[in-house]
């Protein structure tokens, strides 16, 4: 079975915090995967743990990528090709457009829509158009 997780569900085991819940998650989610289900990562969900690890949990945009990676490479896990791709950038944490903004660009991209944006940085994607004055 493939089940899509929500960032409720992604934070316990990125974060393994509450201590009790995020025990139940993980050990539940091994079973899971050990059975040979797969938990797909949306890239809204990849966006929002983003933010909530900075946000919330004080981890650094480059270590938050890096756990982001590290999830998307694991066994029993699963993000779009796109993620994946952006995910192995290097300096990702640096880059303009950033993560968020490649993540969306991406899955236009990836029906074959042009972006429409307004930050400059977007030139630097094929299929954008930035408006400016």
């Amino acid at each position: 079975m493939t089940y899509g997780c929500d960032t409720s569900f992604l934070m316990r085991i990125l974060t393994n915090h509450p201590g009790p819940l995020a025990a139940k998650v993980i050990a539940e989610t091994d079973k899971r995967i050990k059975s040979g289900d797969v938990f797909e990562i949306s890239d809204l969900t990849l966006s929002e743990a983003y933010f909530s690890l900075q946000a919330n949990y004080g981890v650094s945009k480059a270590d938050a990528l890096a756990l982001l990676k590290r999830m998307s490479e694991a066994t029993g896990f699963t993000v779009s090709d796109h993620a994946s791709d952006i995910l192995a950038l290097p300096n990702l944490a640096t880059a303009k457009p950033g993560f968020v903004d490649r993540l969306i660009h991406g899955s236009y991209f990836s029906e074959g829509k042009t972006t429409i944006a307004c930050e400059k940085s977007f030139r630097k994607l094929p299929l954008s158009e930035v408006f400016s004055v």
